[in-house]
């Protein structure tokens, strides 16, 4: 479904909500109460051995000497791992928590980059200044994931990627969440609809984004693979793949998180969509 949204208290309200930086509770969890070197690296640690799979859809490799804009940076852990790579770093986030811990990470640790706060949807950038563009959970929460993917095209030079990931409308949590929506974005589409499913109520939202409050995120969007392709159809190519599964209903009583990624769920409905489109 097409919604419309007041983008203006969209903004004013993800600026408010992301400060407190995502993945709070998991550091918690791990004992991290600090921005000490050793405390980020134990964050880190987790991070990239619970998303795994980040490796296969973020090429760091390649982007060693590239103009590498991160969106969205959370506590920093893929923000540092791109400065470490060699990229030419730069950082924007909506909220000015994750921009604060992504320029306390590079100069803790001697790294070359900077992160501002800003809006994709106004990018503070020229016309073609990055080779890449990253944007990992994130460009979902605008309130206008069209015009986020459409601003990422006009900062990327030709050939530049845009690397990024959004929630599945057709994942195995929102079958069970959100069964009639759901189902009625398949019909829509069925009959040639294009676009998100976007106006949520809070405990869907917080399903996937809360804050400590259990507050779910201002705004949420999911999408399907093939209308997420008809939003990048100003691309010259597209590719995308589901992600992800935890343990939660309905795999309660399943075998642990890391066997269940194992399996065929996560690759036709998973909680994620990786997408790489080029210019």
């Amino acid at each position: 479904m097409s919604n419309t949204v007041n983008q203006a208290a969209v903004d004013s309200r993800n600026s408010t909500f992301w400060s407190e930086l995502c993945g709070t509770q998991f550091a918690k969890s791990l004992g991290v109460t600090d921005d000490s070197p050793n405390s980020l690296k134990k964050f880190d640690d987790w991070y990239f051995a619970f998303y795994p799979y980040l490796f296969v859809h973020i090429p760091f490799e390649d982007m060693k000497g590239k103009d590498v804009l991160e969106i969205g940076l959370g506590y920093g852990t893929v923000s540092q791992r791109l400065a470490e790579a060699g990229a030419r770093y730069q950082g924007l986030d909506i909220a000015p928590g994750p921009v604060a811990m992504v320029n306390h990470r590079l100069k803790q640790v001697g790294l070359e980059g900077q992160a501002k706060q800003g809006s994709i949807l106004q990018a503070p950038f020229a016309d073609e200044s990055f080779d890449y563009v990253v944007a990992i959970g994130c460009l979902h929460h605008t309130g206008d994931l069209l015009k986020a993917i459409t601003e990422c095209r006009r900062i990327l030079r030709p050939g530049g990627k845009l690397v990024f990931m959004v929630y599945y409308a057709y994942s195995y949590r929102r079958f069970y969440q959100a069964r009639p929506e759901t189902l009625n974005y398949l019909l829509r589409e069925t009959f040639g609809h294009r676009g998100v499913v976007g106006l949520s109520a809070q405990a869907e939202r917080a399903a996937y984004d809360a804050n400590q409050a259990g507050e779910g995120a201002p705004h949420t969007d999911w999408i399907s693979i093939r209308s997420l392709r008809k939003l990048c159809r100003g691309y010259t190519s597209f590719s995308g793949q589901t992600e992800n599964i935890d343990n939660g209903t309905p795999f309660e009583r399943s075998p642990p998180r890391r066997e269940l990624l194992k399996t065929w769920i996560p690759r036709w409905f998973g909680l994620d969509l990786y997408a790489t489109a080029t210019k």
